[in-house]
């Protein structure tokens, strides 16, 4: 089972076990393997005991403050000089008045289910699933994209939001190069998201 984005750090895992980090907790919401990492953890996690530092003499302040300032200040250019722009997701969409809305993939091959898988081959069959805040709800288009063109292998759905809701029809894919299934989003005030899955030729 490989991770669906950048694997999260055991450490951060049990980190976020012991208090919770929302970024971490949205990853292992459509994560099958950073989950299966969490629920392990958190089977067995253990609160590490305080660190114990020895008391240290005093000192005058003025002897710290200067070199403490200096590296504060040298400290605050080097974060803003290498800190990276955070990656966006594409699979997930914000939109005004449902919220945050995750696009995922469920594969049918031979009777055999996957889950966000993200290869195909001919006679594949795919669903879309959506996650979406469950009191609202949204108009869903899916389209399917590669560098020929934009399919719509589905027609517009209007459903309400919850946990993995299966957007009506299936579909398959086809050719030799990776096409990106998206979902074009549409709240009740006319707000618009797309998010995607890019899924690629075995």
């Amino acid at each position: 089972m490989t991770c669906v984005d950048s694997p999260i750090s055991w450490l951060r895992l049990e980190q976020h076990a012991l208090a919770r980090d929302p970024d971490v907790e949205a990853h292992v919401a459509r994560c099958p393997a950073c989950r299966a990492c969490f629920d392990e953890i958190r089977g067995e996690v253990v609160a590490l005991p305080a660190l114990a530092v020895p008391e240290r003499k005093r000192r005058a302040w003025w002897t710290w403050a200067a070199p403490a300032f200096g590296l504060a200040a040298a400290a605050a250019i080097v974060f803003l000089v290498v800190r990276p722009k955070p990656r966006e997701d594409e699979s997930i969409a914000r939109v005004k008045g449902i919220g945050e809305v995750i696009v995922d993939v469920v594969r049918e091959r031979g009777g055999a289910i996957t889950e966000s898988a993200r290869t195909f081959r001919a006679g594949d069959r795919w669903k879309v699933v959506v996650t979406c805040p469950p009191d609202a709800h949204a108009q869903l288009d899916v389209e399917v994209r590669d560098p020929h063109g934009v399919d719509r292998p589905l027609p517009g759905a209007q459903l309400a939001c919850g946990n993995r809701v299966i957007v009506p029809g299936a579909f398959e894919l086809t050719g030799s190069d990776p096409n990106r299934v998206c979902v074009r989003v549409t709240g009740a005030g006319g707000d618009v998201g797309v998010a995607c899955v890019t899924v690629r030729p075995e």
